[in-house]
């Protein structure tokens, strides 16, 4: 991962690092300021993060203000903070991921529910948002972010500036104007130094059909090994940003056609980068697009392809990532722009651009006083990668005591890593699993049913024994999967655990 300038290493060993001596008397974690009558130079920095990407900023701008602005920082979860708290911050910077339709990720649930069905009274406070999102999901795009903009607004506390969105994690223009705003608040940084480094180069290994003859898309099993040995570092639950691509002979006609020269560098997402890596991670013009412009003003137009995200079904220690890929089809017969590129686009020893990216949010939970907590393993479809790398970090410490609930199709051809799941079993790791399969059975049964036929056991598991959850895959499924631990649990427990991170969601 990129090592940023700053006194705090946001990341280190996969969670949030606590401020080095250099700032102890300036930078404050989670605690309440000592004399809130006193409100000048004073800073909240709130986060609220679904994969870990607005706590990341969240650090990162607090240290900026703090190494540099004479003034108390304080950094917090937003979900863990009332209105009362709030009020009495002097002022507030909130950085906030967007869920689902326009929702709170899970962690600022309780928040809304509590703290923002109130009108809240927040005269003297001045703050800012910054919203990060998806403009895939335009009608959406950062609604909770600009909600709880709008709910501070209504409390009389004073719009430091406009919201600002963000469009994913290269959004450098929007990621300048946060950084500009922070430096007039006393910091000194910028939009490269609040982003996440470039994607690293690693090789496809391997690439195998799991489920052939399946009612469902293939599922593919994806085998990657990285350039620089050092990318070997992750923890279960991170995720994988990849960078799809056109064919090598694709971007090689274009440059040919256009007499381009390939080895050129520009500035582009943030970094400088040669003209044919650009041209193979941007959609092509036509050719009557390219005609009689500069080559500066074609870099500028090209629309760069998103990256896609897949959660990681392996440990470091295996010696290489692995990741579960649903080859995605479209109506016209065309592939999914990530799962194209790696299912069948990428030639085998091919290169391929990837990002870590530490998702704190889907961590191993930490134990508690009795020591290592049983954990309910909850997924659907692809999702079994991310309970995968849970299970194979069980399995390497010994824990055991874990269950799994997991659905798919059709069991002859959709039950993925039958060798693993047998040796769990063997070795104890899994000390029960409970399998349904939508096509195997009339009417259709998915998980969420099999946790709701299970839920008196369920209740017992985290009731008497203390077990955490964790859930991985599709958004319908995880809402289904949701609503039925609701039933089971009540929707404060559920909150509590939230906050306590004993329950945990990796969901797309």
């Amino acid at each position: 991962m990129k090592k940023f300038n700053t006194h705090i290493n946001p990341w280190k060993t996969g969670v949030c690092a606590h401020p080095g001596p250099v700032l102890v008397a300036r930078m404050i974690f989670g605690s309440v300021f000592s004399n809130p009558r006193k409100r000048n130079g004073r800073i909240l920095v709130a986060f609220a993060s679904q994969t870990g990407a607005a706590e990341r900023i969240a650090w990162l701008s607090a240290n900026a203000l703090a190494a540099t602005a004479n003034r108390v920082v304080r950094v917090a979860a937003l979900g863990s903070l009332s209105v009362t708290e709030l009020a009495e911050a002097g002022t507030l910077l909130v950085i906030t991921s967007t869920y689902g339709a326009g929702e709170a990720p899970d962690s600022a649930r309780a928040f809304v529910r509590k703290q923002m069905a109130q009108a809240p009274s927040l005269k003297g406070l001045s703050y800012a948002v910054l919203a990060l999102g998806d403009m895939k999901y335009d009608a959406t795009f950062c609604g909770f972010g600009r909600g709880l903009d709008r709910w501070l607004a209504s409390g009389k506390a004073r719009r430091l500036f406009d919201v600002v969105c963000v469009n994913g994690d290269d959004d450098d223009a929007a990621m300048g104007k946060w950084a500009q705003q922070l430096n007039r608040l006393g910091a000194q940084t910028s939009a490269e130094a609040l982003m996440p480094g470039p994607p690293r180069d690693w090789f496809l290994d391997e690439r195998r059909l799991l489920n052939p003859g399946s009612q469902g898309g293939e599922a593919w099993h994806i085998g990657l090994r990285p350039k620089d040995p050092e990318q070997l570092n992750w923890t279960a639950g991170d995720i994988a940003e990849i960078w799809p691509r056109n064919s090598q002979a694709l971007v090689e006609e274009f440059l040919t056609r256009h007499e381009l020269d390939g080895e050129k560098s520009f500035r582009w997402r943030g970094q400088w980068t040669y003209l044919r890596d650009i041209i193979a991670h941007s959609k092509l013009p036509q050719p009557h697009e390219v005609e009689g412009i500069s080559l500066e003003w074609l870099v500028e137009r090209l629309e760069a392809f998103p990256h896609r995200e897949y959660s990681i079904a392996s440990l470091p220690e295996s010696g290489r990532m692995e990741l579960l890929v649903r080859k995605a089809v479209k109506d016209d017969g065309s592939l999914g722009l990530g799962s194209g590129w790696l299912t069948r686009d990428c030639l085998q020893g091919g290169v391929v651009k990837l990002r870590l990216r530490p998702n704190p949010n889907f961590h191993p939970p930490a134990a508690n006083e009795q020591g290592e907590a049983p954990q309910i393993l909850i997924g659907a479809g692809t999702g079994f990668a991310g309970l995968r790398a849970h299970l194979l970090y069980r399995q390497q410490k010994k824990l055991g005591d874990a269950w799994l609930l997991f659905g798919e199709r059709g069991q002859a051809s959709d039950l993925y890593y039958q060798e693993d799941l047998a040796a769990w079993q063997t070795d104890g790791t899994l000390a029960r699993t409970d399998l349904v399969f939508s096509r195997d059975a009339a009417p259709k049964r998915y998980v969420q049913h099999l946790v709701a036929e299970h839920g008196a056991e369920i209740g017992r598991w985290v009731g008497e024994r203390g077990a955490s959850i964790l859930v991985c895959g599709g958004l319908d499924m995880a809402a289904g999967v949701q609503d039925a631990l609701i039933t089971i649990l009540g929707e404060e427990k559920l909150d509590q655990m939230t906050q306590d991170g004993q329950y945990r969601r990796d969901i797309y």
